[in-house]
């Protein structure tokens, strides 16, 4: 199942009344559930467990979270989630650094999740003022990588 079809899947389950999901493709499964809900809870604040069957594990998000940005602030963000590469190559030179002036549409990152590399492109320009995220680490959709000014 490719990257674009399991992060469309999940996001319509998201806003589905459904408790389980579960689905087989090529020798995969995908089991999407619906934690229970607290009393207090709106279905909309119900949080999802994805589960990929019959494929390796990911490591763990590391402890330290990147800074929160203001409202304000101009952001790249990750379009999924997955182990963000900040260069086409481990001994490649990085695609975009500190100071770089951006175009809409240029890449600035690879983010690979199971075994598939979806290029990062910025949807704004600027100037890179800073980058959020080291290399190599595990990200979640629409989280900040890049700011911008």
């Amino acid at each position: 199942m490719n990257t674009q079809a399991l992060k469309a899947l999940i996001d319509l389950f998201g806003r589905a009344p459904l408790r389980e999901l579960e689905i087989s493709e090529g020798g995969q499964t995908l089991k999407i559930t619906r934690a229970e809900q607290e009393q207090n809870a709106t279905p909309s604040a119900t949080p999802v467990s994805t589960t990929l069957l019959a494929t390796p594990s990911v490591s763990p998000i590391p402890d330290e979270p990147a800074e929160i940005p203001s409202s304000q602030e101009l952001l790249v963000t990750a379009p999924m989630y997955g182990t963000l590469h900040l260069s086409p190559a481990p001994d490649a030179p990085p695609f975009v650094a500190v100071g770089d002036t951006l175009h809409a549409g240029q890449q600035v990152g690879l983010i690979e999740a199971m075994k598939v590399f979806t290029p990062i492109k910025t949807e704004i320009s600027g100037c890179v003022e800073a980058i959020l995220v080291p290399d190599g680490s595990e990200v979640e959709a629409h989280q900040p990588l890049i700011r911008l000014s």
